[in-house]
């Protein structure tokens, strides 16, 4: 048997953490001796390895514990899949924040304002469309996932879409866990499940490039400004018209349009 030292020394584990994981039930010595030493297995440091690998992908200890209780490996997989799908999440917007930076530093040494933003506002009288869409509160996290859940409908019903796909923001405020946001695209008059959004006066703005959240602020930012400095008030909700984009187009590429319905 080995030590709590030598345990401590192949595994790569304080002798604190190991106290700590047996005072937790995570990962109880072998043989405790009268006199309190602990003692492991040499089998033990296969559990001690998954706990390890576990923490990496970013499993709670209560979750650790729950599988070495119970092992199960497609639940494992199912889990492990949640934390990875987090994790690419959490790595894009890392990197979209790196990408900013790197502009920023390049501005900032040539003495440039980095909040300046050359955004150009238009207004145009839109028509009434009708669209077939998906509302829900989410997580704003879960924006893609909605619109799957959007395509999945019109599959299933046998809807043909007649325009690129759009966003509405219907909450007053902002909420990143919970926000009222409707997927849609435009539709044939009468579709079933569909309505009609009010056309009208709307000011508007066209962001080139990457859905970066930053420049997606500036276009709020400077659309919000131009209504006020000319008499308007929002009369609707916001929404994103994606003109060009989607997972097959260079996101250099895309091309989104930011409309909001105003009225004097």
């Amino acid at each position: 048997m080995l030590t709590i030292g030598e345990f401590s020394r192949t595994c790569f584990v304080t002798k604190k953490t190991l106290r700590h994981y047996d005072d937790i039930g995570l990962l109880r010595p072998a043989h405790v001796a009268e006199n309190g030493y602990r003692y492991y297995t040499a089998e033990q440091i296969s559990t001690m390895r998954m706990i390890l690998r576990l923490k990496t992908y970013g499993l709670s200890l209560p979750e650790i514990a729950a599988h070495l209780a119970n092992p199960d490996s497609v639940a494992l997989s199912e889990k492990l899949a949640e934390k990875q799908r987090l994790m690419k999440r959490e790595l894009d917007t890392a990197e979209r924040v790196i990408r900013q930076m790197d502009r920023d530093i390049e501005k900032l040494k040539r003495s440039i304002d980095i909040m300046e933003q050359n955004i150009t506002v238009s207004t145009v009288e839109r028509d009434p469309q009708t669209v077939f869409g998906i509302r829900k509160n989410i997580s704003v996290q879960n924006f893609q996932e909605l619109f799957g859940d959007l395509y999945a409908a019109l599959a299933k019903n046998g809807i043909a879409e007649l325009g690129g796909p759009m966003a509405f923001y219907h909450d007053e405020d902002f909420n990143a866990e919970h926000t009222d946001i409707e997927v849609a695209v435009p539709v044939a008059k009468g579709t079933a499940g569909s309505h009609e959004i009010a056309g009208g006066l709307h000011a508007y703005s066209t962001l080139a490039g990457p859905y970066d959240s930053d420049a997606f602020t500036a276009i709020y930012a400077g659309i919000m400004q131009w209504i006020e400095e000319n008499g308007y008030h929002v009369a609707n909700s916001p929404f994103d018209v994606y003109v060009k984009g989607g997972p097959e187009v260079d996101p250099q590429d895309y091309l989104t349009e930011v409309y909001f319905p105003i009225a004097k």
